[in-house]
Formats: C-alpha cells, structure tokens, sequence
C-alpha cells in the first residue's frame, strides 16, 4: 500500500512510506515497535510503539493525541505502523472524532474506503473507551 491522505494534513502508511518520505511529511509518528532505519533531515519524528493485541496505555493515548495537536496544525504528519492496516487507521479515525469531524467508527469506514485496513478489536476497544 502507499502513504493516504485521510484528512487535511494527515496521512497513514506503513513503515516504508515513512522511510521513504514520498509526499511533503515533517512530522512522522511511529506506532509499531520497529524503528525506522533512517530519518530523514527536518523531519520530527515520534516513537509510541503499540502492539495490536492489547489495550492502548491511557498515558500512550493522552501522548499521541498531544503530539498530533501540536504538530497537524502546522505540518503534515504521517501516522504510521508497519502496514498501515490496523494501528495508524485506528489511532487517525480516534483523532478525527476527537476533533469534532467524524465518529471513530464512520472515520474508519471513511479510510477503508481509501485503503485497506484492518483494524484489530483490542486495540480498536480499547481507543474508544479513552474517547468516551
């Protein structure tokens, strides 16, 4: 799969788009456990590795949310994990509905309809609860 654009200033890939860097990304938040290889000059670069089997940490979810306010304001970021299918969907629809644009679960269908995804129940269950 290729990096998608899911909303002004976000995007989601997998671990080569962020390698890569194809698109004008100067923010790169990690969500799998694999590090990057190498980072590329002016790019911000945040490690929150996730696993897909268990509930998102409260503190890891208040941090990703953080570092997505700060940065999507001025700059495009990329959500990444190491598909692209199942965590960075996740955790872009949670910052769609925390912004007021669209529920958690119509965020997704939204970005299923662009790429595929595959979102994981546990973690999925576990990101609503930390938004309710």
């Amino acid at each position: 799969m290729i990096v998608t654009q899911v909303w002004q200033r976000l995007f989601v890939g997998g671990i080569g788009d962020a390698e890569s860097n194809p698109i004008e990304i100067t923010t790169v938040v990690t969500l799998c456990r694999k590090r990057l290889k190498k980072g590329a000059p002016r790019v911000n670069y945040f490690y929150f590795p996730l696993r897909n089997t268990l509930p998102i940490p409260v503190r890891r979810f208040d941090a990703i949310v953080n570092a997505l306010w700060e940065a999507i304001r001025w700059e495009n970021v990329l959500v990444h994990s190491l598909a692209g299918a199942s965590r960075s969907p996740i955790i872009a629809a949670a910052w769609m509905h925390a912004v007021g644009y669209k529920k958690i679960d119509a965020a997704l269908a939204e970005i299923g309809k662009m790429r595929r995804i595959e979102p994981k129940p546990v973690l999925l269950r576990s990101v609503k609860e930390e938004l309710w």
